[in-house]
């Protein structure tokens, strides 16, 4: 007797969906790039009356759009018209958590292209990313600033995702002064001061990066209260913060960098002060969770990047004087790891 349940999908039809990723991956982009989802935001439309606004042909637009149909990104009537359903609007630009641009970077050739190298990390241990290009991501992509201001765009995707879980699975109000380490633009920190009226903050990252970050705080009116630093955090990390901020940072790197960044911050770090590490974390044997195949993508990209268990974040906090308290689930693909120095 099968065990699956009415209406389950036959094993055979699964596989082909995984299988065939890539070209559905290759479909979003090209939805994107053309601005589709954009053309169709405020309300149906045939496609040929987008092809004509995103200078595409009409006949392979259509074949396109109705393939989306399949995937649920778009709702095709008897009369060909085309509407964005709740999970296409997740691909219209500008509003928060769009996964346009992430659309777009991974269908480009430069990132489709490591992935396809997979076979080599495996083998070797090293980044597919590195065996594509010659270099490393973070190498490769000051040379190419537009893909450099996409890959900033899609790696806001999972801030603007990530933030109302990390929000909603810890409580920000007993800290005085939080200090986000590799903060970026400050999205997590602005939003974290704002739920916190009586913290201070300091964003700390690259002088390039930060800069850009100064007007999240203007626009947020959160200035007077949060001071933004540039530098490195192999080198320096500011002082004086009852709470440490690591959020998606430590999993670029191996252990013997991670644990080289840690020490910098467990310096800065006072007794009695605390790290809170935000990853997507690793579940136990058996167990599905997003962090496995974060894993393997951290991989391909990053030489030595990869997700951790919580045994392997104690074990790198405790080689730095930091004891880890609690491992905090959520209901999305993250994990908070909660420290404190002693």
């Amino acid at each position: 007797m099968s065990n699956e349940q009415p209406g389950a999908m036959p094993p055979a039809q699964i596989m082909m969906n995984y299988v065939l990723g890539n070209p559905v991956s290759q479909m979003l982009g090209a939805a994107a790039e053309l601005g589709i989802p954009a053309e169709l935001a405020a309300g149906p439309k045939t496609a040929e009356a987008v092809a004509k606004s995103v200078g595409s042909l009409p006949e392979p637009t259509y074949r396109l759009m109705r393939a989306l149909t399949t995937l649920g990104v778009l709702a095709e009537t008897e009369r060909r018209e085309f509407s964005l359903t709740p999970l296409g609007e997740c691909l219209v630009p500008g509003r928060p958590g769009s996964f346009d641009a992430l659309a777009k970077m991974n269908s480009r050739a430069w990132m489709a292209g490591a992935y396809a190298e997979l076979v080599h990390s495996l083998k070797t241990g090293q980044a597919a990313f590195n065996k594509r290009h010659g270099k490393s991501l973070f190498e490769w992509l000051p040379e190419q600033p537009a893909e450099e201001q996409l890959f900033g765009q899609a790696m806001s995707t999972f801030s603007g995702m990530e933030v109302e879980l990390v929000l909603a699975a810890y409580d920000f109000s007993r800290a005085r002064h939080v200090v986000d380490v590799g903060g970026g633009h400050g999205m997590l920190l602005s939003r974290i001061l704002a739920a916190a009226p009586a913290a201070r903050g300091t964003l700390f990252d690259l002088p390039e990066v930060v800069e850009q970050g100064k007007a999240s705080f203007v626009d947020a009116s959160l200035h007077a209260r949060c001071e933004v630093i540039g530098g490195s955090f192999f080198e320096l990390v500011p002082q004086g913060g009852d709470l440490y901020l690591l959020k998606h940072i430590l999993h670029d790197w191996d252990d013997a960098k991670a644990l080289a960044l840690l020490e910098v911050v467990a310096k800065a770090m006072s007794p009695g002060s605390r790290l809170l590490v935000i990853e997507q974390g690793i579940t136990p044997p058996g167990v599905p969770g997003p962090g496995k195949l974060m894993d393997v993508i951290m991989l391909m990209l990053l030489e030595g990047g990869r997700e951790r268990t919580p045994e392997q974040h104690g074990a790198l906090f405790e080689r730095v004087g930091i004891r880890l308290e609690r491992t905090i689930a959520t209901p999305g693909p993250i994990t908070l790891f909660e420290g404190a120095r002693v």
